[in-house]
């Protein structure tokens, strides 16, 4: 590849005139930027799109550079840095170098199955990655509230490469954190933004239905101010899963496990989050409605009833048997 590289080259300074030989040649300083190249993209889409990005500053220089060398540019997720030549970003281009690995965090996904997907695609080893994120320690030295990142790792898509360092992933989840999320969070009546955090994991993975979120977000808060007992599935779901014993089926027996996330055994909050949670669950929190409702109870997994007394919500079960 190197030689190719070479009489690529040569060829190069006994075709083109000294002048546009410098453009080629010329390195230029690259803020980091990730692209997609789709595919079927001609060479003209390619030129244009790395012109818009910053990449190269001469779209024609590149046009002539391709077409001397005639080597099909490759599809995919790039990521370029400075400083590159035209010549070094046809190089990468067309050996499909620093190809990105399209990763895409949904909403309720927690740490572990985050962990799960990076080990999958090569990106970090999963428990590299459970070693960084769940240490009390990272948090203190990144300066998060909680004693985990659970909370931190905001749904979207992500472009990553493989054997990233970790830092470097982390360091991308809080980046967004910081700018999609610390611009809306803030805190509830008594609740501070960490607590705001935590509710909104638990709504986000009590229910999918936009109207609901509020509703639900604010039989939290009303149980929390009456010194009740939480009783959400998804935490116990959650110690299992931190404990390695979910099976992927909540019965009487596992939902006795002894842990500050079993909301059964234990009144008030989770310690930290419990999930991802997307910034329309989090505005549903800090926005939620206020209702007499203290109970809320689903037949299809879906829709909710919602109900102000006990023996309400035990008729609502009752009649969705």
């Amino acid at each position: 590849m190197k030689k190719f590289l070479l009489l690529s080259v040569f060829l190069l300074v006994l075709a083109i005139p000294a002048g546009f030989l410098y453009q080629i040649l010329k390195p230029q300083g690259i803020e980091p930027v990730d692209i997609e190249i789709k595919k079927g993209s001609s060479a003209v889409e390619i030129a244009n799109l790395l012109k818009e990005k910053g990449v190269i500053e001469n779209k024609t220089a590149f046009l002539v550079l391709a077409t001397l060398l005639d080597r099909s540019l490759k599809y995919g997720f790039y990521r370029f840095e400075g400083p590159l030549s035209l010549l070094d970003v046809w190089n990468i281009l067309s050996k499909g170098k620093q190809r990105l690995i399209k990763i895409t965090i949904i909403p309720g996904e927690d740490l572990i199955d985050v962990g799960q997907k990076l080990d999958r695609y090569g990106i970090i080893p999963a428990d590299v990655f459970y070693g960084y994120v769940f240490s009390e320690k990272t948090a203190e030295k990144l300066g998060i509230t909680g004693k985990t990142l659970e909370g931190y790792i905001p749904p979207d898509t992500y472009f990553l490469s493989k054997n990233m360092p970790v830092e470097r992933v982390v360091d991308l989840f809080l980046k967004n954190f910081h700018k999609k999320y610390s611009p809306v969070l803030k805190p509830v009546g008594n609740l501070n933004e960490y607590q705001v955090m935590v509710i909104a994991s638990l709504v986000e993975k009590e229910t999918a239905l936009t109207e609901e979120k509020p509703v639900i977000a604010g039989i939290i808060i009303n149980r929390l101010s009456r010194n009740m007992k939480l009783q959400i599935d998804p935490t116990i779901i959650y110690a299992l899963k931190l404990a390695g014993k979910w099976d992927g089926n909540l019965t009487k027996k596992n939902m006795k496990i002894n842990s500050p996330y079993n909301t059964y055994l234990y009144k008030g909050l989770p310690p930290t989050p419990i999930s991802s949670f997307s910034v329309e669950t989090l505005k549903a929190v800090i926005n939620y409605q206020k209702t007499d409702y203290l109970y809320f109870y689903s037949k299809d997994g879906k829709k909710h009833i919602f109900s102000r007394s006990y023996r309400e919500h035990i008729k609502n079960i009752k009649q969705g048997l």
